[in-house]
């Protein structure tokens, strides 16, 4: 079958594996969705997993480069590719690839990671991420932009030009999820309420103090005074942590301009703070990491010849 097929992408996660089959300009001709994040993966069988997500397009599509993002890349996963020291940009990473042999000789590409140490010394580091960021750059036209990835450890990164310089990780859905589930605090929420009010008065709240340790507390004594409930509590909690990340992440920005990539529930709750806030928060897709790797595949292709 003769397409334009230009290329397959495949971003690799702890929970997901997502595989792309893109034309030209990044088009996503298919798109495949599998539960067999490198978590799942039993007995290191990353190969045969990727295989049999894409076994028929390596079939057809023989000579397109192949490129696969995300914590594939990480030490547990199928290989570990090198992280790259902030500032970076797509030909940098590109010219960083990792490659890995297929038992039928042909080459795929991990991307590395990124990492970022700030002006104490703390390092920090993300994976597959900046893909998506070089992903959003080609949809974006200014020379310095803030991008916030929400997740369990959301990301904010600052670039400049095509350079992403730094970036910074709030471990914020992870904490939301262990205070819910494992503390006296959770013990009082109704994981299935959901409440809009209170989620902006969370939001407000943690404005008033930079002392986050005791306002986690105030969720339980509020509880305890009736000025939360088991239908009202989960949605304040998440209001005062995105706040209080939000405060953090933003402090002292000159800028209203925020880009989001992400979808569902979490990213629509960011959208929300960035708005309580006053900025202009803009909502990208997670697909934008099809540009991405189409920038990759590029880069690889002139090098090639």
């Amino acid at each position: 079958m003769k397409d334009d097929t230009v290329g397959i992408a495949c971003d690799w996660g702890t929970s997901n594996l997502r595989v792309y089959r893109l034309g030209p300009n990044a088009k996503i001709i298919e798109k495949r969705d599998f539960s067999a994040g490198i978590t799942a993966i039993k007995n290191r069988k990353f190969e045969d997993t990727f295989m049999k997500a894409t076994q028929d397009w390596l079939h057809e599509y023989a000579d397109v480069p192949i490129t696969i993002s995300g914590m594939a890349g990480s030490r547990q996963g199928w290989k570990e590719a090198p992280y790259l020291p902030c500032p970076t940009n797509v030909l940098t990473i590109a010219n960083n690839l990792t490659p890995i042999r297929l038992r039928s000789g042909r080459i795929v590409w991990l991307t590395p990671g990124l990492s970022y140490t700030n002006s104490d010394g703390l390092p920090d580091v993300m994976r597959g991420e900046e893909v998506q960021i070089l992903g959003a750059l080609s949809t974006i036209n200014s020379e310095k932009i803030t991008i916030c990835l929400p997740g369990s450890h959301s990301k904010w990164a600052t670039v400049v030009g095509e350079d992403v310089t730094e970036f910074n990780t709030y471990i914020t859905g992870e904490l939301f999820e262990a205070i819910k589930s494992h503390t006296i605090v959770g013990a009082m929420i109704d994981p299935n309420s959901w409440d809009e009010k209170a989620f902006i008065e969370g939001i407000e709240f943690s404005a008033s103090t930079n002392n986050i340790l005791n306002q986690l507390f105030a969720v339980r004594a509020k509880g305890l005074f009736n000025q939360l409930t088991t239908a009202t509590a989960g949605a304040f909690l998440s209001g005062l942590l995105i706040g209080h990340e939000l405060e953090a992440a933003l402090a002292g920005a000159r800028f209203r301009k925020v880009y989001l990539i992400g979808h569902g529930q979490l990213t629509n709750l960011y959208h929300t703070t960035l708005l309580e806030k006053g900025f202009d928060p803009k909502i990208l897709t997670p697909d934008i990491i099809a540009n991405g790797h189409f920038k990759l595949m590029k880069t690889i292709e002139r090098n090639v010849s």
